[in-house]
């Protein structure tokens, strides 16, 4: 049990530290794969489950968003970092919504301006990642440290 805890403090870490490389399902393993670059491809063949205008369906994306994808390496990075401490702010019981997704939202569309299909793209690569990481992260209990981490790395802090 005490080896599952330092292996997820580990995995946040390690997510928060850098992109570390990993090989996908049916994808050649290349030194440019990493974690976020690969849920991005994920995200993107999801489009079509994200909302954008009046609230319909996004078109799915095209060969050139395939191509050199709307949001960068360095935002797809950041995106999945916050998805990893929501994941467990959830499972510790901390306001994971108000604290880190909605200021991560609030970034990228009044900082950066995001359209409205990038903004779409950004919670949709939140809830992947934050979905992928969900099943770890419950495997084992809250410890303080673990809280104390997801409490370190959430945007809102308090």
């Amino acid at each position: 049990m005490r080896q599952t805890i330092v292996v997820l403090v580990a995995m946040h870490v390690a997510i928060i530290i850098t992109a570390f490389p990993v090989a996908a399902e049916g994808r050649k393993g290349s030194s440019s794969d990493s974690l976020p670059k690969i849920l991005l491809a994920l995200a993107l063949d999801n489009y079509p489950n994200a909302r954008c205008g009046n609230n319909q369906p996004c078109a799915p994306a095209t060969a050139e968003e395939r191509e050199r994808p709307p949001l960068t390496d360095e935002q797809a990075h950041t995106i999945v970092t916050a998805a990893s401490t929501s994941a467990i702010a959830r499972h510790c019981g901390l306001d994971w919504q108000r604290r880190n997704f909605e200021p991560l939202m609030r970034f990228h569309r009044e900082t950066l301006k995001l359209s409205e299909r990038q903004m779409a793209l950004v919670g949709l690569l939140h809830g992947i990642s934050m979905g992928v990481m969900a099943e770890p992260v419950a495997r084992g209990p809250c410890i303080p440290a673990l809280k104390a981490s997801a409490e370190k790395h959430m945007l809102l802090k308090e």
